[in-house]
Formats: structure tokens, sequence, C-alpha cells
């Protein structure tokens, strides 16, 4: 393995991360250390918070400590700020930001106000950058990181944060099995659980039995918050509080236990109360919308030092129709929207005809999902008999040849996908697989009879639909997020492709929450879902291999792995196969031999066709109002697992109207 060097960021001046960041990224961090920049690095900054007058901050923050209910800046502060340089120009103070969204909770929320995770990526995903930790360490062979936090930043109820942040998150939340019965897969190595050493007050260090060569990246993850508030969730917590005080407040909850109270709590979906350190704090949570208000303890600044975010609001408008939506977006009420406004090419061409009369641009923003969805059989589904089908391949394989995958590509997406293929990863990723991604894609209703009726399935009912072995009609519900349109339309196809061959299908739009809950539950005939990241898919596989119950193919087998066995099914052989390839994965440096791995587990999935895709994704509509500036209009690439639109940084966005 490639030694890694220490990442080192000046905690003394401000400078330019000129070979990690552009406009728009983290220019420096906090706390006394750390090496010194050049002179031509240096950008003139104020030395210390100390410095900074009054008017460095919102006015209705300014207001706040004239009145004597908020601190003044510099004791909010910590001693040197992360500063972030604006993508166009220093911005104003005040107005609001309102966006629509699809669902509740609010998906896509989170990459656009809450991204701040112990390490955070460049635009496009290529490097990380400090965050909530100002520098770190890895060591030769990937085992040891330590991360220095970054001293003075402080939660939205003015609490430090601090290392003892980290040790609650990790030995009271992720290692209790009240709260998580499986163990994060992503923070373990080979099945093994990271110990965890308090260095000092603003220094960490996990330390792992066997190499963790991804470890690092996943702190820089969206959903990879590895510390939280103990000082406000002790109080929920069944370790930490009062016997007779919890149980009171479960009652006065209306929750069932102290487990659902605490996670409540501690969702930063909808817990009004929960500390945060993002640049917006939720103020209002409710099925018609969110507020989300300015956090007068944010810890980031501009070069010249004001505090961030330039915006004091942020408003979310819950709808539940797609045309809704775009009509919000054309009267310039959604001001700033991924994915709630369209997330195909005939949104963007409506979107675009509207631009002029909504005062807004559209960003063409590419997305780096592997698949514009992926179509799952529940493999362990509950029913035995409708399962015993499910698992012959050669029924998985009927069923992928059923589907004309070129008219969706052309009816659906318009002709803007340009390549059918299968769930895997991208061509460009070193993980792509030539094999697996062409396998059983075309479409040959012919090849897809003849297989069914080879197993056996050549009753027929009066309608046409094959019969099980047990005489009932095959019958399948097609589920999907109801919010996605392109899926229910495309699933819509598919059905009538599947009754032609004696397949019953119908399609079953959900909300998110409930898709979620029958999927963990098992619950489910099939699924249509997002596909998963493409570039660096070992990065979170549940798509591809049943490592968490909510793999939509295996929630048991998902289940099984993630606890150790201790619940669940055991999968198949060819299935366990790939799950022992994955945890030599997980822990091998070498990456030739991460790709080599990879390769192996798809080369059974070319052969057993567990899940399926239809085509590559094209770009996603972005809509800003021309109201909104410091919003990069290129370098744009969508990547769960990197980040997403908040490598941005909204916090440096702000209106001119404001």
């Amino acid at each position: 393995m490639q030694r890694k060097q220490k990442r080192h960021i000046s905690r003394r001046k401000f400078i330019h991360l000129s070979a990690l960041a552009t406009a728009g990224t983290v220019m420096a961090a906090c706390a006394p250390g750390g090496a010194e920049p050049s002179a031509d690095e240096a950008v003139p900054a104020a030395d210390t918070a100390a410095d900074m007058p009054p008017s460095m901050e919102s006015p209705m923050l300014a207001e706040m400590v004239q009145n004597g209910t908020l601190p003044p800046l510099e004791e909010r502060l910590p001693t040197n700020p992360l500063v972030v340089e604006p993508w166009e120009e220093q911005g104003k103070y005040g107005g609001s930001w309102n966006m629509v969204v699809r669902n509740t909770p609010h998906s896509h929320v989170y990459e656009l106000l809450q991204y701040e995770p112990m390490l955070r990526f460049s635009m496009g995903g290529a490097d990380l950058l400090p965050n909530v930790a100002d520098s770190w360490e890895v060591d030769d062979q990937a085992q040891n990181f330590t991360f220095h936090m970054c001293e003075g930043i402080k939660w939205s109820d003015g609490e430090p944060l601090t290392a003892d942040d980290v040790v609650f998150w990790f030995e009271d939340i992720v290692s209790n099995t009240d709260l998580f019965p499986g163990f994060p897969s992503w923070l373990t190595a080979g099945g093994q659980r990271p110990t965890l050493d308090k260095v000092d007050d603003y220094t960490v260090r996990f330390t792992f039995p066997t190499p963790a060569p991804f470890f690092e990246r996943q702190m820089g993850h969206p959903f990879r918050e590895s510390f939280r508030p103990g000082h406000f969730l002790q109080q929920f917590h069944a370790d930490y509080a009062d016997e007779g005080e919890l149980a009171e407040k479960v009652d006065d909850s209306g929750f069932e236990n102290w487990i659902e109270l605490f996670l409540d709590q501690e969702s930063r979906d909808t817990s009004t109360d929960l500390p945060v350190v993002f640049p917006w704090d939720l103020e209002q949570q409710g099925e018609d919308g969110n507020t989300y208000i300015r956090n007068p303890y944010y810890w980031k600044t501009d070069p010249d030092g004001n505090q961030l975010p330039y915006i004091d609001r942020v408003t979310t408008d819950v709808v539940r129709e797609l045309s809704v939506a775009q009509l919000k977006a054309a009267s310039g009420e959604a001001e700033l929207q991924t994915f709630a406004v369209g997330q195909f090419p005939r949104d963007t061409m409506v979107l675009k005809q509207s631009q002029e009369q909504g005062d807004y641009h559209v960003i063409d923003a590419p997305i780096s999902e592997s698949n514009v969805f992926i179509l799952t059989l529940n493999l362990t589904h509950p029913d035995p008999v409708l399962r015993e089908i499910f698992l012959d391949r050669r029924f998985r394989i009927a069923m992928s040849h059923a589907i004309d995958r070129e008219e969706i590509r052309s009816l659906i997406y318009l002709d803007q996908p340009k390549e059918i293929r299968q769930n895997v990863a991208l061509p460009v990723s070193p993980h792509y697989h030539e094999g697996a991604a062409k396998a059983f894609v075309t479409y040959e209703p012919d090849t897809a009879n003849a297989l069914l009726d080879e197993m056996g399935l050549t009753d027929r009912d009066g309608n046409g639909f094959r019969l099980r072995p047990d005489g009932e009609p095959i019958s399948i519900a097609l589920e999907v997020r109801a919010r996605r349109d392109d899926f229910v339309d495309a699933l819509e196809l598919i059905s009538g492709w599947w009754r032609d061959v004696g397949i019953s299908a119908s399609v079953k739009p959900e909300d998110d929450s409930l898709f979620s809950t029958r999927r963990r539950a098992n619950e489910q005939d099939a699924m249509a879902d997002f596909a998963g990241p493409g570039f660096l898919p070992v990065m979170n596989p549940t798509r591809q291999i049943p490592v968490r119950a909510d793999c939509s193919w295996g929630p048991l087998w998902g289940q099984w792995y993630a606890t150790g066995g201790e619940s669940g099914e055991e999968p198949p052989a060819e299935v366990v196969q790939q799950l022992a390839l994955y945890d030599e994965l997980l822990t091998t440096a070498a990456a030739d031999r991460q790709r080599d791995l990879w390769l192996q587990i798809m080369d059974i999935q070319a052969e057993h066709l567990y899940h399926m895709g239809i085509c590559d994704r094209a770009s996603v509509p972005t809509v800003v109002t021309n109201r909104m500036r410091n919003v990069p209009r290129t370098g744009w690439n969508i990547a769960w697992e990197a980040g997403n639109i908040g490598t941005t940084n909204p916090c440096q966005y702000f209106k001119v109207d404001a």
C-alpha cells in the first residue's frame, strides 16, 4: 500500500488548499498548531475571532447579542473558524430559501442543509477535505486513523463539540444492541469492529484489527456522522437517565419505550430540540413542511471573517405531485431544487421551457448512480411457494428477457441514456464488469416463455396467467416509491410485458416510509428502487450484495450478514461466497486486488442475476432561482457516497433580494 501522508491544515492562518480545493470549498481550519503556510499561500484574515467587529454576523443575531439573549460572536466561533471561499462573491445576510419536497421525512434535504461529517469531499468527490476534523493521519497499514477535531466548534445550543461526543456515539449508540441490533457494516473491516480511544479532548483514534482501506472515505460520507450531542441525548438513554424520569418522558411522548423515544430525539429529520452543527437548525417540523433557522453557533466564515450561513431561514413545502412541484418552480416558489421537481429528461425539458417565466435557470447535473433503477424480486419471500419460484435463476432470467429496455430508454427517458445494461458499476469505474452489465438484457419474450415452460409453469388460469405449483396464479406486486414518477411509468410498461408472458404483475406506488418499512420487514414481492453508487460500489454495496436488512432482493440474508448470523437466514452458497469475497475486499489495501475481488463478486452476479437494471442515467435537472448567488453552474457530479450537492457548501449561497 502506498504510504499515506499526514493531512496538515494550518490552524494559525488561513491558507489556500490549492491541491485539494477550488472556490466554494474549505480554505482553512481551526485551532492552534499545525504546519505554517508559505508566504504565497497566506490569505489576509483576522488572526482571531476576537478581532471581528459585530457587523460580521447576521443582523438577526446581532440584535440577539444586543438584547443579551446570545453571546457575542467571538464567544460563539472557534479561535480560527473554518473558511469557505465563495464561488462568485462575498454574500449578504438575510432572506429565506424556499424549496419543495415530495415526501416526509424529507429526503434530499440532508445534502443541502446537513452535510457536516468528520471530513468532507471536494466538489465532484475527488478529494477529502477538512471539516469537523481539521487534520488527520492514517498509518501505512490503514488500521489506525487519528482525527484532530477543530477546537472551539459548538453545537447549536452553545455546548462544545468534543471527543466525548464521538465516544458517546460509538459506545452508547452504535454499540448499543437495543439501538443498533446490527453494528454498522461501514464501521467494520473484515467483519470486525474497531476500538476507539479518546487521545485528548479533541482527538480520537480508531484502531482496526485488520486494514480498513475505505474507512477514510466513509468519514466524508453524508450519512456517516461520527458524533452525537451526548449532553442532550443522555437524558433519553437508559444507561444515563434516571429510571423514573425516563419512564415519565416515554409516557409523555406516546412512544412504547425509551428506544423509540431516543431514536426520535436523535433524528435530525424529526427532532426540533436536537443540537446540531449544521448551518441551519430544524425549527419546526410537520407533514406540510419544515422550517430551518440559522445556527448562531455555526463554525464557518467567509474569507473576510463573516459568519456563515448568509441566508437566515430555509423553508420546505411538501407536495405530493410532480406537476405541483414543477408549477412552484415556474412561479418562483421553489428557489433551489434537486430531485423534487424532476429527475429525468422529460422533467428537464419541461423545466427549461419555464425558465424565463420562473426567473430561474436549470443546471444539468451529472449523477454517478449506477443505473436508472434497480429491479428486484424478493428471494427471501415469506410465501414459500413464491420464494421457490423466485430462487430459480431461470425465472429471474426469464423476467429480465421479458423487459423491453430499449423502449423504456426511449419512451420514458427520451433517448438520453446511452447504454442498456444491468445494475453494475459504471464503465468509468475500476469495478465495472462487462459480463454482468450485458447479461440477459435483450428483449426476448420467446426465450422468457421457454424458460418459464422449462420450469414447469405451464398451467394457466382463465385469464392466461401461469399457475404456481399450488394452483394459484403467479401474482407479483411491483412496489415503488410514489414520488419517483419515472419508476412508476417504467414499471407500468414492465408489468404489461410480464403479463404478456403469463405473469400477473401490478404496480404499487408507496410513500418512502411504507416502502422502507415493508422492505425491512421482508414483506415485498418485488421492488424498484435507487440503483446505488456507480463509481465505487464497495462503499455501499447494499444494492449489489446483501450486507444489510434493507437489501430489497434478500432482506433476511442481509440481516444474517449484518448480525453475524444471529438473526435472518443464511444465504445460498453462491451468495455466501460473494459475502466472503467482500469481507476480504474490505481488508485489502491494494487497489488491484480490491478490483479483482469485486469482479469475482460480479462473476457470480453475471451467472445468477440476483437483481436487474435498465440503462444508464441521464443528468438530473437542478432548478436555481436567478436571485440565488454562489451556486456553481459547472463541475457537478451528484454522488451519494461523496457528499452530493453538499460539496458546493450551501452555507455560502445568498439571495440578491434578501
